[in-house]
């Protein structure tokens, strides 16, 4: 290598791969010098020596609208891989002198931010100089989110397929028929799925991987609900939980403060809980930062506390 005269390694910076990621990523030199903090005519500049020390075009302009080029696509993904390295590399080399800093980026299915918060709290109050984003989305934002590798891992309902990543159980996530305290089923022993057709159901909105494990169940045993309100999201499902708008399929741990308190009734449904798992899924051979993997030691111990709580719920 050292005799052959490359010349993005002659006269790139790192700087100037910083720049292009940025924009590939948002696919807008705007954004990038905003999140960049520089000029837009010095981003486009930068961007322009390694365009002209490769002598390609890394971009193309077609409107307002940023596009890849296929060179711009393999040094988009040779930028992601070296960046994202110089990151671990430094994270190691602080972790020597003491751990303190750094950044986490991780999205979540929205069943899973009902216990982040507290591992959030718990985290920065050890490592107060640590930056956190957490992106909340159902299944399908999440896969594109992994697709785009734009973040250090991932909480889902259920292993993506088709992606190159890496999963691991990390908590039970049992969807089971639950009820407002006052509905007429919350005091039944025992109710058979069939029983439930005329009564109003609360359900999620396409997309959403507790839907489509719903949605499989009642295939399963021939079952059509009746579908009151699609609802986009388990706030506003437990709000309607709460007016006594219907019953609905839920994960416990949406609702288990409620259930705790005695607002919100489990209801012993033949056929459920649907036994599901939350997974912490990231992309093949990802880099985990010292940030990071605190943060995943700390998701565990908490998912372990919640998972007795649960377990004693279904007893």
């Amino acid at each position: 290598m050292a005799d052959k005269p490359y010349q993005l390694i002659r006269h790139a910076t790192i700087r100037q791969l910083q720049v292009f990621e940025a924009i590939a990523r948002h696919k807008s030199f705007t954004r990038a010098a905003e999140e960049l903090h520089l000029t837009q005519p010095t981003v486009s500049m930068q961007v322009k020596k390694m365009a002209d020390a490769l002598e390609v075009q890394l971009f193309e302009l077609i409107g307002r609208k940023v596009f890849l080029t296929q060179a711009g696509e393999i040094l988009y993904e040779a930028a992601k891989d070296i960046l994202e390295k110089l990151v671990f590399a430094e994270d190691r080399i602080k972790n020597q002198k003491g751990f303190s800093g750094g950044r986490v980026k991780f999205s979540v299915v929205s069943s899973a931010q009902y216990f982040i918060p507290k591992v959030i709290q718990e985290y920065v109050e050890r490592y107060p100089e640590v930056k956190i984003a957490m992106t909340v989305g159902n299944k399908e934002q999440l896969l594109d989110r992994i697709q785009k590798n734009e973040d250090d891992f991932y909480i889902l309902g259920e292993p993506p397929e088709g992606l190159n990543v890496d999963s691991e159980k990390l908590a039970p996530n049992p969807l089971a028929f639950v009820a407002h305290k006052s509905h007429p089923l919350a005091k039944k022993s025992k109710i058979k799925l069939d029983e439930l057709t005329n009564i109003p159901i609360l359900m999620r909105e396409k997309g959403s991987g507790k839907r489509a494990q719903v949605e499989n169940a009642f295939q399963k045993q021939s079952f059509t609900p009746n579908i009151k309100m699609i609802l986009g999201g388990n706030e506003v499902v437990r709000l309607g939980l709460m007016q006594n708008l219907g019953i609905t399929v839920a994960s416990l741990a949406t609702v288990i403060n409620y259930v705790e308190q005695g607002e919100i009734v489990i209801l012993n449904v033949e056929g459920f809980p649907i036994r599901r798992q939350w997974y912490l899924v990231s992309s093949k051979g990802k880099l985990h930062s010292v940030a990071a993997q605190k943060l995943i030691e700390l998701l565990k111990l908490e998912v372990n506390s919640l998972t007795k709580k649960i377990e004693s719920l279904l007893q």
